[in-house]
């Protein structure tokens, strides 16, 4: 989040095990991407996964997604910590987007999806690339 121009242009972004959704909400989530927009190279890549939150039938899930939405939340978006014996985490959000929620965001933010690759669902890998005026659409490519 904290990331800026201090550290160099850099050519790929990796933001894996879940790092994507750090930003921990849709706005947080846009301003990161413009950020990595501006200090990354003219024909950067931006490598992440993450997961489908519409792909879970759990009925606990659902609900949970249709409370973020009547919240203003985008669906994926949740409020975890992390516990190991006896230290715990504050509570924090972390934002689990669809490939098409996962569009809409690089799309306001410089990017375009240029790969969606299927993991064992929910899970799936994704890269952004700089998004330019006559861009082709996104490749989906099967597990």
């Amino acid at each position: 989040m904290e990331v800026d121009e201090r550290l160099g242009t850099f050519g790929t972004v990796l933001m894996m095990c879940g790092n994507f959704g750090l930003a921990g909400n849709a706005g947080e989530c846009a301003r990161t991407l413009r950020t990595l927009h501006r200090i990354t190279q003219p024909d950067a890549r931006v490598i992440l996964d993450s997961e489908d939150p519409y792909v879970d039938n759990d009925p606990a899930d659902l609900a949970y997604l249709e409370r973020n939405r009547a919240a203003g939340r985008m669906p994926g978006q949740v409020t975890i910590r992390l516990r190991h014996q006896e230290r715990v985490t504050p509570w924090f959000d972390q934002l689990i987007v669809s490939p098409s929620d996962l569009a809409a965001l690089a799309e306001q933010s410089g990017w375009r999806v240029a790969h969606v690759v299927a993991g064992d669902p929910p899970d799936y890998y994704a890269v952004l690339e700089k998004a330019v005026p006559s861009a082709a659409p996104p490749v989906s490519c099967g597990a």
